[in-house]
């Protein structure tokens, strides 16, 4: 035939050089997808196609039926030569394109489902410390969201999946952060989207932040008759880091000119020297607590040691005895005299009360030491006495001092004179001139 009559023919067949057809991944095989629009009686044949028969071309009608299941991120185009024949001469050719278009049948996927991430505490904000690498099958864009763990919004993840350190870390306030993260498909509608979801979990790690501190107490009581090398006390300190930066160590940077020393490792306190509290009833000592971390932080304590009386000293009279003179007419309830006896030690220990011995016409104030006669005195009786006075404490073994107190009792003109006999009877011989001769009865 003429090149006329041919042109001609393919416009008849024809109504464009190529077409193009679109069709969801989706759809259900058996379907009719295309059909060419020729109205003319032909025969139509598919001469070349890269899909091995995705679509299959109905040779009388023109229609194009879905062989099998569609795949987006599989193929997304298909390319056919279709040719229509009049009888048996050829008539025309054309391409035909089909354009698999995607649907959201694909979620989101994270490249592993569990995240590990260590920080240090002392990481500096807006630091990125882990990427979450995600893909989807499907073309559209990936929403990641942290949905819980991170409620105080210590961390920012971006739209790449990067992970940033957005609020400063305190270890010793929250050691470790499992966080949940969505990655959403954009779909629409909202309906439509996927969703996937991985877990993150964030460790801080310790670093020497803080100093070591003491949580004993600042004054310790203790019995001055305390054995040497004896335990007085046990210092304590506490690190709120963790590991070797809450490892602490003890040190004496005062110890009361070597009264104590420390167990560097334990904190025991130890009595170095003999006490006394009537010398010395307060000492002191400072403790440096070190951590083990680097660099070392440490902290510094005062402490009071407080020496509790013990009863180790007798009553003290001022002198041993006493010679006192006392005149025998003084009235019943005189105080004569008052002793006094000290006790350096305190409280009950160092509490006098006095006891007399024999006590005779004379009392003792067992509070006052002041001695007193009840009865009245009679020299012509009894012209001397030696009174024993006890001073005794009050402690649980009582310790006493005793003291002699001589008194003589002084004569006062308290008798008339008396004639002894009181009758005298004398005989005298009369004329007798010699007295010597007198006699009496």
């Amino acid at each position: 035939s003429s090149p006329s009559h041919s042109r001609w023919q393919t416009q008849m067949a024809f109504s464009k050089t190529v077409y193009s057809f679109q069709v969801k991944e989706d759809t259900v095989v058996g379907k009719v997808e295309a059909q060419f629009d020729i109205p003319t009686p032909i025969t139509y044949s598919v001469q070349e196609d890269d899909g091995e028969s995705m679509f299959l071309l109905s040779p009388v009608s023109g229609e194009f039926l879905l062989s099998r299941s569609l795949d987006f991120e599989t193929q997304r185009f298909y390319i056919l030569t279709v040719e229509v024949q009049q009888g048996d001469s050829q008539v025309s050719s054309v391409r035909v394109y089909f354009n698999v278009l995607d649907v959201n049948d694909n979620p989101p996927v994270f490249s592993q489902n569990n995240f590990f991430a260590s920080l240090l505490e002392d990481t500096g904000v807006r630091t990125c410390f882990l990427s979450l690498n995600v893909s989807d099958k499907d073309d559209g864009e990936v929403e990641l969201v942290v949905v819980s763990g991170d409620e105080l919004g210590t961390f920012f993840l971006d739209s790449t999946g990067s992970l940033y350190l957005n609020k400063e870390l305190d270890r010793e306030s929250q050691a470790s952060y499992n966080l949940t993260v969505t990655a959403n498909d954009c779909a629409w509608p909202v309906s439509s989207q996927l969703t996937s979801t991985a877990h993150v979990v964030v460790v801080v790690k310790d670093t020497n932040d803080n100093a070591p501190s003491f949580v004993s107490a600042g004054h310790v009581f203790i019995p001055e008759d305390s054995a040497l090398h004896s335990v007085i006390m046990t210092v304590h300190a506490e690190d709120k880091d963790a590991g070797s930066n809450a490892e602490v160590l003890y040190f004496l940077s005062n110890s009361s000119g070597g009264a104590f020393s420390i167990d560097n490792t334990s904190g025991e306190t130890f009595l170095e020297e003999l006490l006394d509290r009537e010398k010395t009833d307060t000492l002191h000592f400072t403790v440096m607590a070190t951590d083990m971390g680097s660099p070392q932080m440490a902290t510094t304590m005062n402490f009071t040691v407080h020496v509790e009386d013990v009863n180790d000293n007798d009553p003290v009279f001022s002198q041993s005895n006493y010679s006192l003179f006392v005149k025998e007419d003084v009235p019943r309830g005189t105080s004569l005299f008052q002793v006094k006896a000290q006790d350096q030690d305190i409280g009950s220990n160092g509490k006098v009360r006095y006891v007399l011995s024999p006590a005779g016409p004379f009392v003792v104030d067992t509070i006052r030491g002041v001695l007193s006669v009840m009865d009245q005195l009679d020299r012509e009786k009894d012209s001397n006495y030696t009174l024993i006075i006890t001073a005794a404490d009050q402690g649980d073994a009582p310790r006493s001092a005793t003291i002699a107190i001589d008194f003589t009792v002084l004569d006062v003109n308290d008798c008339t004179p008396r004639f002894s006999p009181e009758t005298l009877i004398i005989h005298v011989k009369e004329n007798e001139e010699d007295p010597s001769e007198l006699t009496h009865q």
